[in-house]
């Protein structure tokens, strides 16, 4: 350890500016209508009112591809909003003083939840490009709320009337920031203390002191400390008599003489080192008593500073004690000490891994620590006992003490934050987001061609809107993130969260897979037992049926002593693959989806061992799903009623037992080489039903693909169509007779019924460069406003330009085509990787998810049903058409398909019992639909 006593420097001249609000630098650009996230208050700000929260440019293009003039004439635009969702970062809570509010910071917003109806009380939103570094209430104003920014910003809100009252501007990166109350002359005001970083790359902490003055007016600043060490952590403590800051590996511990200040160059702090034993991954510091009648020093002994009590956490599951560290540093100056020998300190330890939240309670007799074991642990100092509160949803990432110390605020690794009773430890307020995996666990997988160029594929998010009410989401989400840096940046999906994203509140969750949340989940040699991986979900038109596709991969190091085959490459891995076809009923009593039949292996090879399953899809206006596997084998599976032997039947069912079965299978082999495993492929169905499409790669890389139309009535294949692109298939949809084929490289649209096939032309496809190409990876398709969205990938650039320093980040764009146009109508720059993208057929709108947990909507203003065609009419149309297309008329001999039960019964009684049913709000009809039939039922009788 190392002791290194710091003076501060005179002051600098004040490179800050003050801004208030009646000033504003707006850059006049063109932006889309409706952008942004609408809150309580809307924020004023002087960056550019065009920056969303996905830092996005919508261009609105004509099809002509110019950007579009200022006409009434034009087409409809097109706009881009955030509607729900976000990330929360990992800033610590805050409890308002009556505790009656919690704070919590996203990357550009701060919403303010009620503690008692964990409802969304008022979002506080940034429209600056920087993300949030820090936020803390007033201490001379309990109405005040301070926001800190990256880019140095310091932003100040009435948070109860949701107006932003001034901002303070500096043009240095800052890192951590805090606010605490000094006397100036007579004068109580706010003080900030943050960690900047200086052009020449050292770091500083400031202190300037904060007024509502006048524009252009200079806020009287000084520097308190300059150091080359990576600090990124402050605290302050004693009213800013004490400040440490800490870099993980070194603590700086600054303490000032008590006494109002004549100004601010009056922050002269002595600055001591402490060289740390451990990697600290937290830290708290708590106000204590210095020890009765201490001194510092001999005969000419100063009174002793403030008592100050240091905790830190480590990575490796410790927890360090260090008990009046200020005044244990200043003797062991004073009397010289050698460096050698280090500060006393007590340790703890009970977590296997890094400790990641830690808090002194309010009396100081108890830690409150967390981490990676989804455990809370309270630790009784004077008698070393531990009490626990298990089994947590996720890891621990921030633990806050409520201002009377009577309730706890928890915040996991799942998107979740939790209020608890200190007394009971039970519950009273749980806010839950949007749980989707973080740009760190976002997974892009590399497929290796024959011809030995790659090329990369994001991995979508299974989602799908519910069909009776597609404002509820259903997503699969992993069991939980990964706190802080840890080394393990997967996260498999075994999770189903439904969320409501026109108020973005939490529905339900469930598991759709084992998980190993309540368990030891590291293997003997220490590496991640991880749970399986959801890879494909859907749902059935009536929101009746839920069918799921999960799969389990050991590592390959554990599976070579039972399969010496397995490589760990490709759906050809092996005896130990787990793959697992599941179907879900809607349980209306739980509420719940309730597991009715899991079909182990749905596809499997001759020798033995399940094969991957490529894609899952549901069959419009039946109970059926269809399942491609890397052999090209399709199955079509369907319901029949259960067979009970023996066995009675439940009283409580609403419905007959049903079980599913593969009914018919198709081999796709025929057309291509039998060997070749297939290792990415599409499908989708028609809108009446009648036809699926499979998209099928080439066998080399310069070939390409096939497009299978398939008779979904008899399942028979019925024709093919090679040319429509290239590279391995990330979607197919259906919109009307057209048919619209992404893959990699290329993107289509077939009227099916004339034969004839379009290019189009991507932004960029132009351009002979890789990384200028855009490549597609998220198609969508929708019918009410005859439109189809593509989002697209730029890659950076390769690692063989070794010359270059710089290197280009992925960028990924939206585009949406009309029907009928070549250029896209509407486009935008999406900043973080989007997940997923889904239409909603109801509004015509279509909905982006992303890594931030946002869920964004792009819809047309004018979304007239006029653009489409009708449901009745295309059905007919594509019958008789598509017939002509196949030159066959199906059999007479053929069974048509049965309705569904629940709508024969609900046709053979006219009573409001059967239209409303026991199904829960979100599975009903819309209003519209539900006062027709309850108009029918009464005139009926």
């Amino acid at each position: 350890m190392t002791d290194a006593v710091k003076r501060s420097r005179a002051p600098e001249r004040p490179r800050e500016r003050l801004n208030t609000m009646g000033h504003e630098r707006a850059k006049k650009r063109r932006l889309s209508r409706g952008s942004g996230l609408a809150s309580h208050a809307a924020p004023v700000s002087h960056e550019d009112s065009s920056a969303n929260h996905a830092s996005s440019t919508a261009v609105q293009v004509t099809q002509s591809g110019e950007p579009e003039k200022a006409s009434r004439n034009a087409q409809p635009p097109w706009s881009l909003l955030q509607v729900a969702g976000g990330r929360y970062s990992e800033l610590d809570p805050i409890f308002s003083v009556d505790e009656k509010f919690i704070f919590l910071a996203l990357e550009k917003a701060i919403h303010i939840f009620s503690t008692s109806t964990s409802r969304l009380y008022r979002s506080l939103q940034l429209e600056s490009s920087t993300k949030i570094v820090g936020y803390q209430l007033s201490p001379t104003s309990n109405e005040h709320l301070y926001v800190f920014t990256s880019s140095g910003s310091v932003r100040k809100w009435d948070w109860t009337s949701g107006k932003q009252i001034s901002w303070w501007e500096t043009s240095c990166k800052t890192f951590s920031a805090r606010i605490c109350s000094i006397d100036v002359d007579t004068a109580v005001l706010d003080a900030l203390h943050s960690l900047r970083q200086r052009k020449d790359g050292r770091r500083e902490l400031s202190i300037t002191i904060l007024k509502d003055g006048k524009t252009n007016a200079e806020p009287v600043g000084s520097v308190a400390l300059e150091t080359s060490r990576s600090v990124k952590h402050i605290t302050l403590s004693n009213q800013g008599r004490v400040v440490i800051v800490s870099d993980g590996q070194h603590i700086f511990v600054g303490d000032r003489k008590a006494g109002a200040l004549a100004s601010p160059e009056s922050f002269h702090y002595t600055w001591r080192e402490l060289s740390l034993p451990v990697t600290a991954t937290c830290f708290d510091i708590r106000e204590s008593l210095p020890a009765e009648g201490s001194k510092v020093g001999g005969s000419k002994a100063k009174p002793a500073a403030p008592g100050v009590d240091l905790v830190l956490g480590d990575s490796s599951g410790a927890i360090l004690i260090y008990q009046d560290v200020v005044n244990s540093l200043s003797r062991r100056e004073n009397t010289q000490e050698t460096e050698d020998r280090s500060l006393v300190f007590r340790k703890l330890h009970w977590h296997r891994g890094a400790v990641m939240a830690l808090r002194w309670s309010r009396d100081g007799n108890y830690l409150i620590s967390g981490g990676s074991e989804s455990v809370m642990v309270l630790w009784q100092l004077d008698t070393g006992r531990k009490q626990f509160l298990p089994h947590l949803s996720a890891p621990i990432c921030n633990i806050v003490i409520s201002p009377t110390g009577n309730s706890y605020a928890v915040k996991l690794a799942d998107n979740t934050a939790i209020v608890l009773s200190a007394t009971e430890l039970q519950p009273s307020s749980a806010i839950i987001g949007l749980q989707l995996p973080s740009s760190r666990t976002a997974q892009t997988t590399a497929l290796t061609k024959s011809g030995g160029s790659s090329a990369r594929i994001l991995d979508a998010i299974p989602a799908v809107l519910h069909p009776r009410n597609p404002d509820h989401l259903l997503v699969a989400v992993p069991a939980s993130q990964t706190a802080g840096d840890g080394k393990d940046k997967t996260a498999n999906l075994c999770f189903l969260q439904t969320v409501d994203i026109r108020s973005g509140s939490h529905l339900s969750r469930q598991a759709l897979a084992r998980t190993n949340t309540t368990v030891l989940n590291t293997g003997p040699e220490g590496t991640k037992i991880l749970p399986p991986d959801v890879k494909f979900l859907d749902i059935t038109q009536d929101g009746q049926w839920l069918a799921t596709v999960d799969d389990w991969l050991p590592y390959p190091q554990d599976a070579t002593a039972l399969d010496p085959d397995c490589d760990g490459n490709g759906p050809n891995f092996g005896y130990s693959r787990e793959t697992f076809l599941k179907f879900w009923t809607w349980n209306d009593s739980t509420k719940l989806w309730e597991l009715v039949t899991r079909i182990n292996e749905p596809h499997s090879r001759l020798q033995g061992g399940a094969i991957s399953v490529l894609s899952l899809a549901s069959r419009p206006d039946t109970h059926e799903f269809v399942t491609l596997g890397a052999d090209d084998i399709l199955r079509f599976w369907d319901a029949v009623p259960r067979h009970h032997s023996h066995i009675k039947p439940r009283t409580d069912a609403a419905q007959p037992q049903e079980t599913w079965r593969c009914r018919r299978s198709v081999n796709l082999k025929s057309s291509t080489d039998g060997s070749f495993v297939s290792q990415a492929a599409s499908m989708s169905f028609s809108e009446d039903g009648s036809v699926l499409a499979v998209c099928l790669p080439s066998q080399s890389s310069s070939g390409t693909g096939f497009v299978h139309l398939i008779d979904a009535d008899v399942c028979t294949l019925r024709h093919t169509r090679e040319g429509l692109f290239s590279g391995n298939p990330c979607g197919v949809k259906f919109l009307g007779r057209h048919l619209i084929v992404a893959s990699e490289q290329s993107l289509s649209v077939w009227d099916t019924v004339n034969d004839v096939s379009r290019a189009v032309e991507l932004d960029g496809t132009e351009s002979n460069s890789s990384t200028a190409r855009g490549s597609p990876i998220l198609l969508s398709a929708n019918r009410k406003t005859n439109s189809f969205a593509i989002i697209t990938c730029r890659f950076g650039t390769s690692s063989s330009n070794q010359s270059s320093k710089r290197r280009h980040k992925t960028k990924f764009s939206i585009e949406i085509y009309g029907l009928e146009s070549s250029k896209p109508v509407f486009q935008s720059v999406l900043r973080c990787h989007p997940l997923a993208l889904l239409p909603d057929s109801v509004t015509g709108d279509f909905i982006v998810m992303d890594t931030s947990a946002y869920v964004q909507r792009i819809g047309c203003s004018s979304a007239s049903p006029e653009s489409s065609v009708s449901s009745n009419e295309l059905s007919s149309y594509m019958k008789t058409e598509l017939e002509g297309l196949f030159g066959w008329h199906a059999p007479k001999n053929v069974p048509v398909l049965e309705s569904l039960p629940h709508e024969s019964a609900r046709d053979g009684h006219n009573d409001l019992g059967n239209i409303f049913g026991s199904a829960p709000p979100y599975l009903l009809s819309p209003v519209s639909v539900l006062f027709r039939e309850v108009v029918g039922a009464i005139v009926g009788k």
